[in-house]
């Protein structure tokens, strides 16, 4: 038997009248928003579809706002992900300052859920702010309300700028790369290996590629090897290569803070004494990162201002639907610490 609109006002304690302005946009007073995230929840529990008969919006204005934003994080990351939690405050604190609401934050998977995609729908938020990559982009702005999505890049999943379909929140790689790689060669590490992303699929891997070419270092493809953004994965991937390859290798560039962690790991496990035998670097900076032993050389994101730029935009993309999506990128700042010695007297 189909859900009707009563339904859902009988389980959400309030008139059909109000269930109706709530979720289909009649009606000319307000709901409160107590009321709205009781009727909205109400809504997803009975799997509530409307039908034909019941009322519709018949207003030819602009959709009625929610003043709800919803937040997806890609599947591979977690929310505690220390990286992601950060971009999260940044994120929730500008939405709030704003005036807005955040209405959920889901992991996209979570999407293979017909109530959960019902979710991403201008009934119950004004727009979405996906962090992750861009993987999905195509699934996720196909079910969000008409171009107000913002995705807050973490990786760069493919090359996606030619056809660029909702505004990016990114952070410089490739100048940051070209940093620790001066930086290490600097100290006269010359035979560096990375670990992370391949080039294809993130610039941090090409940029290292290039870093390496602009001071006419060797880059052994040996020394190349391809992890996730995972601490286990990396002491893996690590223990391998130092197995096959650690007379050829003096510097480590690692794609990320917790992959260099298992780098570190795996390292110590084999031996080698950090940095007197092999340097390692992380990229992001995260919170615990300098508390390591050795405290470790990393890049500076700022990633509470990745999630603040993401709301703002997202609330300008509100206002203004007609402008063009953007690619807006935040700066990077090299961090010097022990895991890559000390420089080399002149």
């Amino acid at each position: 038997m189909a859900v009707t609109l009563r339904d859902v006002a009988r389980t959400a304690g309030v008139s059909v009248a109000t269930a109706s302005r709530a979720l289909n946009g009649t009606g000319g007073r307000s709901v409160s928003e107590e009321k709205r995230a009781l009727i909205g929840k109400a809504a997803i529990q009975l799997n509530y579809q409307p039908t034909s008969a019941e009322p519709r919006p018949v207003s030819t204005e602009s959709p009625r706002r929610t003043n709800n934003i919803g937040l997806l994080l890609r599947a591979t990351y977690r929310i505690t992900d220390p990286f992601w939690s950060q971009v999260l405050e940044g994120v929730t604190e500008e939405i709030l300052r704003l005036g807005y609401h955040v209405g959920f934050a889901y992991i996209v998977d979570d999407l293979s859920h017909d109530r959960r995609r019902r979710l991403v729908n201008e009934r119950f938020i004004d727009g979405l702010i996906l962090m992750g990559d861009m993987g999905l982009v195509n699934e996720i702005v196909g079910l969000a309300p008409a171009k107000n999505v913002v995705v807050i890049a973490g990786s760069d999943a493919g090359r996606w700028e030619s056809d660029v379909r909702c505004d990016v929140i990114t952070m410089e790689k490739y100048a940051a790369m070209d940093s620790l790689v001066g930086h290490l060669a600097g100290l006269g590490h010359t035979r560096l290996g990375f670990l992370g992303p391949l080039p294809e699929n993130d610039r941090r891997g090409e940029g290292f590629i290039h870093a390496l070419a602009r001071r006419s270092l060797p880059c052994n493809p040996d020394l190349f090897v391809e992890c996730t953004f995972d601490t286990e994965a990396a002491y893996e991937a690590t223990r391998g290569l130092l197995a096959g390859h650690a007379k050829h290798m003096d510097g480590l560039v690692c794609a990320c803070d917790t992959v260099a962690i298992g780098a570190i790991r795996a390292a110590k496990d084999r031996g080698l004494r950090l940095p007197a035998d092999l340097a390692i670097t992380g990229f992001d900076n995260i919170a615990f990162s300098r508390d390591l032993d050795p405290p470790l050389t990393t890049v500076h994101v700022p990633k509470e201002l990745m999630g603040e730029l993401a709301a703002r935009r997202l609330i300008e993309r509100l206002q203004h639907p007609d402008w063009p999506p953007i690619i807006q990128v935040a700066p990077t700042t090299l961090l010097v610490r022990a895991s890559c010695g000390e420089p080399i007297p002149e």
